[in-house]
C-alpha cells in the first residue's frame, strides 16, 4: 500500500529540527484513485472543498446566502474532500468545530500546519490525526460528545474551515488581460464597418475599469473580509447547533513528511467555510431544507353562457 506524504515546518532546516522537538506537522497526502459523484463544492477559485461519505457519495447539501449547509445524522461517518484545482502546490489548513484536524488544538492557521497539495491533486481527510498512520474517524455526535465540546470549546461546533496558502517561489505564466466585448446595435452590419457602438467617451472607460475594480474585490474578498470565515458575510439564525463532529474509532490514513513554504506566511490566499447541522438544526436556523411544495390546481372552466345559441326550444329527449 502506498504510503502518503507528511510534512514538518517552513524548511528543509526546520524539518529537520521539527523531527527532534515534535513541532506542529503539516501533512501530505495522495488517496487512491476513487471516481466519486458530484459534490457541490464550497465556493473557491484555487481550492474547493467538499464533505462526502466514505464510500464517496456527497452528504446532501443547501446553498442560501452564498454559503453551503451539510445535512448530518447522529452516528454518520464523513470525511472532507480539499481538491486543488490550481497550477501549483499549496497547503490547506482544516479545521472541523474550530480544532485543528492534525493537532486537535483550537484553529490558528498562523501557527498550525496542514495538508500539501500537489498541482490539480485532491486529498481526502477522513479524521483527526492521531500518527503518520492513523486518524479518529470524522463521526457526527450529539454535541456534548463531540471532540471539541470535550475539549473545552463547544461554541465552536458545526462549522469546517479550510486555510489555503500558496507556495513562495512560484510564479503561474501571467494571463493575458480580459478584454470585454463591446455592445453592438442589432441593425450594424456584420461585415465590418464602423463600430458605432464602441465607448469613445472618458465615461465608458470608467465603467470598464470599474468592472474589473470589481471583479478584483470578488477574488480577495475571503482575504478582506472581516468575517472568520471568510464567507459572503451571511449568517443563519443563531440557533444551537444539535450535531457535532466525535473522535471516533482508529482508522488507517498513511501520510508521510514534506516541506512547504508559505508565500504569505501569517495570511491565507483563501478561506472556505462550511456549516454542518442536522436538518431539525438546519430548518431551526432557517435553512430551505425541504423541497418546496406544489398544489395542484384543476385548470380553470369557462364560465356558462347564458345564450349560447339563438334559436327554438326543441321537444326533450323522448322516454322509452
Amino acid at each position: 500500500m502506498r504510503r502518503l506524504p507528511l510534512t514538518l515546518g517552513l524548511t528543509l532546516a526546520t524539518l529537520c529540527v521539527s523531527a527532534l522537538v515534535g513541532s506542529p506537522q503539516v501533512a501530505q497526502a495522495h488517496e487512491p484513485h476513487v471516481i466519486a459523484p458530484y459534490s457541490p463544492p464550497a465556493v473557491g477559485r484555487d481550492v474547493s472543498v467538499s464533505v462526502e461519505s466514505p464510500h464517496a457519495g456527497a452528504l446532501t447539501s443547501h446553498w442560501q446566502g452564498g454559503s453551503m449547509y451539510v445535512e448530518g445524522r447522529i452516528g454518520e461517518r464523513y470525511n472532507i474532500r480539499v481538491t486543488n484545482n490550481s497550477g501549483e502546490r499549496v497547503e490547506a489548513v482544516v479545521t472541523v468545530d474550530g480544532r485543528d484536524v492534525v493537532s486537535g488544538e483550537t484553529g490558528d492557521y498562523r501557527t498550525q500546519r496542514g495538508y500539501v497539495l500537489d498541482p490539480y491533486d485532491s486529498v481526502v481527510i477522513e479524521g483527526y490525526r492521531q500518527s503518520l498512520d492513523y486518524v479518529a474517524a470524522f463521526r457526527f455526535a450529539d454535541i456534548h460528545a463531540s471532540y471539541s465540546a470535550l475539549r473545552g470549546t463547544p461554541q465552536n461546533v458545526g462549522v469546517i474551515g479550510v486555510a489555503v496558502f500558496k507556495e513562495a517561489g512560484h510564479r503561474r505564466a501571467k494571463r493575458k488581460p480580459y478584454t470585454p466585448v463591446q455592445p453592438r446595435h442589432y441593425y450594424e452590419p456584420y461585415g465590418g464597418g464602423r463600430a458605432s457602438s464602441a465607448p469613445s467617451s472618458s465615461a465608458s472607460a470608467a465603467e470598464s475599469s470599474s468592472d474589473h475594480a470589481g471583479y478584483g474585490r470578488a477574488t480577495t474578498s475571503a482575504k478582506r473580509s472581516k468575517a472568520p470565515h471568510g464567507g459572503s458575510g451571511y449568517r443563519p439564525t443563531p440557533a444551537p447547533n444539535r450535531l457535532g463532529t466525535e473522535y471516533g474509532e482508529t482508522t488507517y490514513s498513511s501520510v508521510r513528511e514534506t516541506t512547504f513554504k508559505r508565500r504569505n506566511k501569517r495570511s491565507p490566499d483563501q478561506v472556505s467555510t462550511i456549516y454542518y447541522d442536522s436538518r431539525e438544526g438546519l430548518r431551526a436556523k432557517g435553512i430551505r431544507v425541504d423541497p418546496p411544495v406544489y398544489h395542484y390546481a384543476p385548470p380553470p372552466q369557462p364560465y356558462p353562457a347564458p345564450f349560447p345559441e339563438v334559436g327554438y326550444a326543441p321537444p326533450p329527449p323522448r322516454r322509452y
